[in-house]
This record gives C-alpha cells, sequence and structure tokens, in this order.
C-alpha cells in the first residue's frame, strides 16, 4: 500500500530501483522513530525493528561498494539571471547587474535556481536579453577605462578595419563563448561587423553591434557540452568543459583567463590540478557567490529581504539595519564553513558567530560597537549554528508570533531532509498573533489542540517538538522566558520517545542527527553542482562523498574538491 510519497513497488524491479538511498531513508526514519508501523497496527518487535534496520545499513554499503558507472543525463541551460550578471562583469568589467531586471528564475532538483529543467526562455525573456547587452554596451562605452579593455589587441588605427576587429573579437570570443572560437564562429560575427558598416556605421558603431551580437547569441546565453549522438558508454568532458563546469559552480561565474589556460594545455581532468583551481577559486572574493547561491538558497535565508515583515509595532527592535545585519551574520557563518574548509557541523551547533552592534544588541552579547561584522564566542549557551540566529528564526516566523511548525519543517526538510507531507484540506487555521488566545491557554496549548486531530497529528509529531524547542526565541530571534505573560514551554518529545527542553538541549538532538545531515548537505551540494535532481545512479557517488567528509573530520574543503572530482562531474552521456 502506497502511503505519503512512499511506495515499495521499486522492491518487485531489479537493478538500482531496489537500492534507492532516498527511499530507504524514508523507510528508515519511519522505523527508527516509530511513526510506523501506525499506532493502530501491530508494532514491530525490537528484534524486528533493528533487522530492517541493519539491513538498511548494509544496503548503503552495497551501494557504496558499486562503479559509478553513469553521470546521469545533462540538458543544455541558459544562464540564470545571477550568472548573466556576474559573466557580463567578468567579461566586460561592468559593474550593473542586468540579471536583477529578469523575472525570478525557477527553483528546481535539489531546490535550486541553476536547474536545467527551470531555465527555460520566453519571449519577455528574450526582451531583457536584449534589453541587457544593449545596456552593458552602453556602459562600457561611457568608460573610456572599459571599451580601452575591449580594444586593448588593437595597437594601430592603420589597420583595415576587418583586421582589427578580428584581433579584438577572436579573444573577445574565447572568453564569452568560454572555448576558442571555430573559424565560422568568427566570420560570422565579423560578418555582422561588416554589415553594420556598410549601412554606415564608423568603426566603434560597428563594433558595438558585432558585440552586442555577441552577448545575444545562444553560444554565450546556453551553457552546452560537446554531444556525441550513438556513442553508449559515458565520455570525459573536454577540458574547456571542466573549466565552465567549475567556474558556475564556484563562481557563478565564466572561467577567468587561469581556467582558460589550464584547458588550452589539457590539464583539468587531472585530480591534482581540480583540487588545487578549487583550492583557489574558494579563496577568491568571486567565491562569494557560491556562498551567496548555494547556501542561500539551500537555508532560504535569501528570503529575508522579500518574504519577512514583522509587526513593527510589536517587534519595536525590528528595522532594515536590523535586517541587513541578520543577513551578514548567517551569511559570514556559512561562509566561513563552506569556503574557508570549517566543519560543516558547526551548521548544526557551534559556540561562535558574527555579529555588529546592532545584532549584538538583539542578542544580548555586550562590548560590541560598530556595524563591521566580527566573530563572537558564545558565553553561554542559548545560541548556536544555524537555529539560533535571527534570520532563520525570522524567516520561520509569521509577522505576529513564531511559528513552531515552520520552524520544526524547515529543521526537517532543510537539514535533514526529511520534509512532511503537504497539509490536508480543511484542517484549520491557528490565530495569527498569540495575544488573541483568551484566558489562561498559551499558543503552545492552542496548537496542541490543533494537533491532536487525528489526519494531523503524524506530521505534527514531528515537526512541532522541534519547534517547540525554539520557542525561547521571539519572531525576530531575540530571546524570551514567557509568552505575553504566560509560563513558555519549550519542550519537546520526538515520536522516538527522545525528549528535550529548550534550545540547547534540541540542538544536542540534532547532532544525533549528524548522519542525516550530511547526507542533505552532500545531496544538495552535488545537486547543486550538477544543476540537476539526482538521480539513483548518482547514489555510489552521493555514499562516497558523505565517506569523505567524514574521513576529513567534518571539514568543507575535500567534500567541495571530492564533487569536483566525482565521476558525474566529470563525464557525461
Amino acid at each position: 500500500m502506497k502511503k505519503g510519497d512512499i511506495s515499495l513497488e521499486a522492491l518487485r524491479q531489479p537493478g538500482l530501483n531496489r537500492h534507492n538511498v532516498r527511499l530507504w531513508d524514508k523507510v528508515r526514519e519511519q522505523v527508527r522513530s516509530g511513526t510506523m508501523p501506525p499506532k493502530n497496527k501491530t508494532p514491530l518487535e525490537a528484534g524486528q525493528k533493528q533487522a530492517v534496520l541493519d539491513w538498511i545499513k548494509s544496503n548503503e554499503l552495497a551501494i557504496k561498494a558499486s562503479p559509478a558507472s553513469d553521470p546521469g543525463h545533462r540538458k543544455v541551460r541558459r544562464l540564470n539571471r545571477e550568472e548573466y550578471s556576474n559573466t557580463l562583469r567578468d567579461l566586460l568589467g561592468i559593474t550593473s547587474r542586468p540579471g536583477d531586471k529578469f523575472p525570478a528564475d525557477g527553483a528546481g532538483g535539489e531546490g535550486f535556481a541553476n536547474n536545467a529543467d527551470t531555465l527555460t526562455f520566453s519571449t519577455l525573456l528574450m526582451e531583457k536579453f536584449m534589453g541587457g547587452a544593449n545596456d552593458a554596451i552602453a556602459e562600457v562605452w561611457s568608460k573610456p577605462e572599459l571599451r580601452g579593455r575591449l580594444m586593448a589587441p588593437v595597437t594601430s588605427d592603420k589597420l583595415p578595419a576587418e583586421v582589427g576587429a578580428e584581433l579584438t573579437l577572436r579573444p573577445f570570443l574565447l572568453k564569452a563563448y568560454r572555448r576558442p572560437p571555430t573559424e565560422a564562429e568568427l566570420k560570422e560575427v565579423i560578418k555582422i561587423f561588416a554589415a553594420a558598416l556598410q549601412r554606415g556605421e564608423n568603426w566603434d558603431g560597428a563594433m558595438k553591434v558585432a558585440f552586442k551580437a555577441v552577448l545575444l547569441s545562444p553560444k554565450f546565453l546556453l551553457i552546452e557540452e560537446e554531444d556525441r549522438p550513438g556513442t553508449k558508454e559515458p565520455w570525459k568532458i573536454n577540458h574547456y568543459e571542466v573549466a565552465s563546469r567549475l567556474s558556475y559552480f564556484l563562481w557563478v561565474s565564466a572561467p577567468d583567463d587561469a581556467l582558460l589556460k589550464l584547458a588550452a594545455e589539457q590539464k583539468l581532468h587531472d585530480p591534482a590540478v581540480l583540487a588545487g583551481e578549487t583550492k583557489r577559486m574558494l579563496a577568491d572574493p568571486k567565491g562569494l557567490a557560491f556562498t551567496k547561491n548555494f547556501a542561500g538558497q539551500w537555508l532560504h535565508f535569501e528570503q529575508l529581504f522579500n518574504a519577512v515583515d514583522p509587526d513593527r509595532r510589536k517587534f519595536k527592535d525590528f528595522n532594515d539595519t536590523l535586517r541587513q545585519a541578520m543577513y551578514d551574520e548567517v551569511f559570514a557563518f556559512c561562509d566561513a564553513v563552506l569556503r574557508h574548509n570549517g566543519r560543516v557541523l558547526d551548521l548544526l551547533d557551534s559556540d561562535y558567530t558574527f555579529v555588529n552592534e546592532p545584532l549584538a544588541k538583539l542578542y544580548d552579547i555586550p562590548g560590541i560597537q560598530g556595524k563591521e561584522m566580527r566573530q563572537v564566542k558564545f558565553t553561554d549557551n542559548k545560541r548556536g549554528g544555524l537555529t539560533g540566529m535571527g534570520a532563520i528564526l525570522a524567516v520561520t516566523a509569521l509577522p505576529q508570533r513564531t511559528s513552531p511548525v515552520l520552524r520544526g519543517k524547515w529543521v526537517l526538510e532543510q537539514l535533514l531532509s526529511a520534509p512532511p507531507p503537504p497539509p490536508p484540506p480543511n484542517v484549520g487555521e491557528l490565530p495569527e498573533d498569540d495575544r488573541s488566545i483568551k484566558g489562561e491557554l498559551t499558543f503552545r496549548q492552542r496548537l496542541e489542540q490543533h494537533r491532536a486531530k487525528p489526519v494531523c497529528a503524524g506530521c505534527h509529531a514531528r515537526m512541532d517538538p522541534l519547534g517547540f524547542g525554539l520557542e525561547n526565541f521571539d519572531a525576530i530571534g531575540k530571546w524570551r522566558n514567557d509568552e505575553n505573560g504566560k509560563p513558555l514551554d519549550a519542550s519537546g518529545l520526538m515520536p522516538d520517545g527522545t525528549s528535550f527542553a529548550g534550545p540547547a538541549e534540541m540542538r544536542r538532538v540534532l547532532m544525533l542527527e549528524k548522519d542525516m545531515f550530511v547526507r542533505t548537505l552532500c545531496s544538495r551540494l552535488l545537486g547543486y553542482a550538477l544543476n540537476r535532481g539526482l538521480e539513483v545512479n548518482d547514489q555510489p557517488t552521493l555514499l562516497r562523498l558523505e565517506e569523505t567528509l567524514k574521513k576529513a573530520d567534518y571539514r568543507s574543503e575535500s567534500l567541495i574538491i571530492a564533487v569536483v572530482q566525482s565521476f558525474p562531474f566529470l563525464h557525461r552521456r
């Protein structure tokens, strides 16, 4: 029988479907936590339960030992709005961000806006690309130093027009197309330049037309790799394709001169070179785009600017300065972990964070002055890791109150990859403001009445305890000991009988689930790097990434290098 989104029909099918790690993750969590079999069915005896859990573990070992043989399907995709702006910045030197005017890109696969399935074209988007090309070239021509950089290959004004155009366009096409242009491609752009001259444009105007044509070419707007029709076995992608995969993974932009040089020298299949380039690129300031796009989309803290609007009358401390400080804290924290070889388990629990004066006041941390973010060590255990940060707490709250349901759902979905199913229809709603609850009843007691309904109990039994553990934080992340003058209960009881009280003990419960968190992180990172959702054939790679991370004492650098060196990252079919 199919329950929720889980079907065991795959057991009847041969091959890798039987070894779907994600399927067995769900089965394991349901059995381990005691939510399956349901309470109205005969429970498993202790020996039976352990036998199931042991088999799932042995199944993972078998999957990890199997060779990676299928890199999965990789589609042609367009640049998303962030990649487009960053690529124009690095190609032309402009400071504006034309892509910010584009429609938002959808998220797919593992939840990222670089997923090929969601990066479609439309008439509106094509108009935006045309406007973006016009604006970018206009900005270049308005700044002599940028125009001079583009025209640098032309050292004499006595050359024929076409010769000067070729000298300028050949290196430009190399960077714009992220590979050496063919002679036919170069002649095509020069033909456009020549046609502009014939229409009466001067040399300068014709060059602007040629540059715009390149910026509107599919070879610039699309990330496309060589295909080999009829080839049955996977093949290693060429060195320029490796350079593009690497640069859009870690910089969200095009390869730089150093990467293109290594590609020309045929060195980007060498694991040692890949490791060295990964370290170099993470250390470069352009690597901040990796933190912004990977961590921001995975953890949803980018929603702080478009989906968080606390009631200013109730939460008087909140303003746009504090909003920015909240974002800067979680960004600096994730950046330290991901780009500077931090321990990824710090995301679950840590004894430090990054604050400035406005945020320190909210957190009651004394002695911090100025708007600059700096690392501080906690003197108590109230906060630690992501679940103690204002950005996460505000994103998972409502305008007038906290939401244990949203906070518990965020922990399950973003940290443990165990999202609850959507709520059934007509289950009723809780009050939008906890102050509207009359009598002695607390908001928690009102929520417990709601979750007592049989149709609601199953999902809330896993979500709500995690959210209750964060109830000491109000809707903007400020510590509180009571709720509208009523006693505050921040205890939780998980379905498997694990109990805790308050944020510190809740974080210890999360640390007990570190294997699930590691799987979540590795899955999201691999999916982000491959621009697609993960498939069953990716799972041997996924399990080996987990092993690499654990052997490296959970340090991020080894994991990121392992992704870059992995079979699906370097191959296609």
